[in-house]
């Protein structure tokens, strides 16, 4: 294409506008994307025309043999237009290496339909919506269609790679040789100014499975080190990291431990580090298996509301006595006597003869017993360190449950660690350089 055939393109644009008479936004708004999506095709074509000309090869790079060069056609969808192009096909008679010297230069690879930038907002819709709605958003509004299929295919396959390059995957295959393992942590790159108080926030997120009937928990973690109030009694976190799995919790404990130690500067045994959760195994196991010099908190609000829980209706019927009694095992543990709550349950189980009032307490007094490292809210609360572990609630909401928790969903343990992946570096801030890392893989 020359400069006078894209000034008659232009200037049939010019004409077509000056033409239309006045309408809504809307429709103004769709015709001049209309117009931009067939100027850019033209001005796509044209340039990858020139291109194809430019980086022609004549000559084989592996024996020097004079190459054969014949056209082909092939077509990329990209987020201005659908482009046609032609482009040569080199092949050596002498070695046989064929090469399209022109998808080189773009950095395509074999058989790629989608742009790069196209293949992203696809990813990214996949991981945002059900794939068919992101089907239908693209469409709406690019202007073109990539099936739910393609999205889901390549959620799946760039999820896959973004849940195999968090730290925790290297620390683990090196969990064999402690030497080696060590020497990862000695090389990484640890905070210069290490933080003062550290806070690893942990909680499971339960979603439908399609490999079965059971439901399937994902784990996710928040570390954080600092906070600022926006607003009465609301704090915003100013250096949070998530981290979560649906396959594999070791790599997800040992990418936790692995930040924990960057902030701590690498003395994670000198650093004031605290485990937060709402009293599932899985998270005390953690501290006591990968960072046991932390303390662990019991989330202030899950235990109020498992002492609200047990202590209900089915136990006391009469409304008062429910709340006197939640009250007084509350104050028991705010002050950090967990042996006086303990002891205060046992005193109302003498009362009952019915098992299921029995059962609920017996219950709350269990659930009591094996937090009870957690339960020191009164000294937490002199020393400035919080006892609420909302943040990761709402990061499991945000990455997993706005998601993945929609009606009739069911998920493969892989399908939903891939997607959770993505949002992760999404909410990290990290998508671009692993982006980045992807396309040059």
């Amino acid at each position: 294409m020359d400069h006078k055939t894209l000034g008659k393109i232009f200037q049939e644009i010019i004409v077509e506008l000056s033409e239309m008479g006045p309408t809504t936004l809307d429709d103004l708004e769709k015709k001049v994307r209309d117009v931009l999506g067939s100027l850019g095709e033209c001005m796509m074509e044209w340039k990858l025309e020139d291109w194809d000309t430019e980086v022609r090869k004549e000559v084989c790079s592996e024996c020097a043999s004079k190459l054969e060069n014949r056209k082909r056609e092939s077509q990329i969808a990209t987020v201005v237009a659908d482009v046609t192009y032609t482009r040569y096909r080199s092949s050596c008679p002498n070695c046989g290496k064929v090469e399209y010297p022109l998808d080189v230069m773009l950095g395509l690879r074999s058989l790629q339909r989608l742009s790069w930038l196209m293949e992203e907002l696809s990813i990214l819709c996949g991981a945002s919506w059900k794939y068919g709605e992101a089907e239908y958003i693209l469409e709406k509004f690019l202007g073109r269609r990539v099936s739910h299929e393609t999205i889901f295919n390549k959620t799946s396959e760039v999820g896959k790679a973004a849940s195999m390059e968090v730290e925790g995957v290297q620390i683990k295959e090196l969990e064999d040789d402690k030497k080696l393992q060590g020497e990862y942590f000695d090389n990484m790159e640890v905070w210069e100014q290490p933080a003062e108080r550290i806070y690893m926030d942990m909680d499971g997120v339960q979603i439908n499975s399609r490999d079965g009937t059971k439901r399937m928990e994902g784990k996710v973690a928040i570390v954080w080190s600092e906070r600022e109030l926006v607003k009465t009694d609301t704090y915003s976190l100013t250096d949070k990291r998530a981290m979560g799995t649906f396959t594999d919790p070791e790599r997800f404990y040992w990418d936790v431990t692995g930040e924990l130690y960057k902030r701590s500067g690498g003395k994670m045994d000198a650093v004031d580090s605290l485990v937060r959760g709402d009293g599932a195994p899985f998270i005390r196991g953690f501290r006591e298996n990968y960072a046991p010099k932390s303390r662990y908190i019991l989330d202030h609000y899950h235990l109020c509301e498992k002492v609200k829980q047990r202590i209900s209706g089915s136990v006391y019927e009469d409304k008062e006595r429910r709340r006197e009694v939640r009250e007084a095992i509350i104050e028991y543990l705010d002050t950090d006597d967990v042996d006086g709550a303990l002891e205060y349950i046992q005193k109302q189980m003498k009362r009952f003869r019915k098992k299921s009032k029995l059962y609920h307490l017996k219950k709350l007094s269990d659930y009591i017993q094996r937090n009870r490292a957690g339960i020191w809210y009164k000294e937490a609360r002199q020393k400035g360190i919080s006892i609420g572990a909302g943040s990761v609630d709402k990061a499991g909401d945000i990455l997993i449950c706005r998601r993945m928790k929609l009606r009739g969903m069911r998920w493969s343990r892989v399908g939903a660690d891939g997607v959770l992946a993505i949002r992760i570096l999404t909410y990290n801030r990290e998508w671009d350089d692993f982006w980045s890392r992807y396309k040059a893989a």
